[in-house]
């Protein structure tokens, strides 16, 4: 299960990976502003903040 969020809306939950980016994708990014977002609810690891993807060193998505 995932989670992403996008500025001025609420997360939105997703069964999966490509999913929870397609709801992000386009999405605007702003100085100081973490959103977009998108994680992985069951290890609570953070995929991709900012619009940025997060290195994973040996994190299992």
């Amino acid at each position: 299960m995932f989670e992403a969020a996008k500025l001025g809306a609420s997360p939105e939950q997703f069964a999966n990976l490509e999913a929870a980016i397609g709801y992000i994708a386009g999405t605007a990014t702003h100085a100081g502003e973490v959103r977009p977002w998108v994680r992985n609810v069951d290890t609570k690891v953070f995929l991709i903040i900012g619009g940025r993807v997060q290195p994973q060193s040996g994190v299992r998505q």
